[in-house]
């Protein structure tokens, strides 16, 4: 089951509850974590002591910006999960996917996703890394050590499991090179990051046209409609999408 984490900031935060235990997807600053911290302590038989790893949908600020900050009050052995390509940023071997579309995709969706803002540390961030922005892009430094961190080998046709309530993880760039989403089959729930973004009310989103590259959103689009059955969609940004088939199939695209 995925709870939606209450405001919680720029960035929406996901917590999944299994018999295992609790992951968290996305903390993306430092009230995020707060925000998560609390609702976890909230739910029924559940503590932090149960999060068994944090995962990020992508190497961005808003979904990154607060996971050292969680990660502290969580056991030792709770660790963090990032696409591989991360590993080759932080190596300072690979330069973070530069974004095309800043005025026509980021702005509105900045705009938008301040509704869920709700106090300034929505607004306070850990570090500088996870900026896509050529004179920020070295500033890697992260507030964990590295033997917390654990990296996902994923491919776009081959599936990752997860080990965790038959959650598995799957490649979706487009958004980034490093964007990958979590699928439940049994449950029809898919958390995709900022490849599909919804900002109306029982809306059905859209292809993110805040990008690296417009081509591979689509393919990953694609290739989600061949392989998943979403009857739920958690979103970066915005709200979540239903539909009693395959929620994909209303998605708007750029054609």
């Amino acid at each position: 089951m995925v709870y939606v984490t209450p405001a919680g900031g720029l960035a929406r935060s996901y917590v999944i509850s299994e018999a295992e235990g609790l992951v968290v997807v996305d903390v993306g600053s430092i009230g995020t974590a707060e925000d998560v911290a609390i609702f976890i302590k909230r739910l029924p038989g559940r503590s932090l002591q149960d999060v068994k790893c944090i995962v990020a949908t992508h190497f961005h600020i808003d979904h990154i910006g607060g996971i050292g900050r969680l990660l502290k009050k969580c056991l030792p052995d709770t660790v963090v999960l990032f696409q591989f390509l991360v590993d080759h940023y932080l190596k300072r071997q690979r330069t973070i996917s530069r974004l095309k579309n800043w005025l026509t995709g980021f702005l509105p969706a900045a705009v938008f996703s301040t509704r869920y803002v709700r106090k300034f540390a929505h607004f306070r961030f850990e570090s500088f890394a996870g900026i896509p922005l050529p004179i920020l892009e070295k500033s890697l430094n992260l507030p964990y050590p590295q033997d917390r961190i654990r990296f996902i080998n994923t491919e776009p046709s081959v599936p990752c499991k997860l080990n965790f309530g038959g959650w598995e993880i799957l490649a979706t760039p487009g958004h980034t090179e490093d964007s990958l989403s979590l699928y439940n089959a049994a449950s029809g729930e898919l958390i995709c990051g900022d490849l599909i973004l919804n900002f109306k009310k029982n809306g059905t989103g859209y292809l993110n046209p805040f990008c690296w590259n417009r081509e591979a959103v689509e393919n990953s689009y694609q290739n989600l409609i061949q392989k998943v059955d979403a009857k739920t969609i958690y979103p970066g940004h915005g709200e979540i999408i239903n539909n009693g088939s395959n929620a994909l199939l209303k998605v708007r695209t750029f054609h």
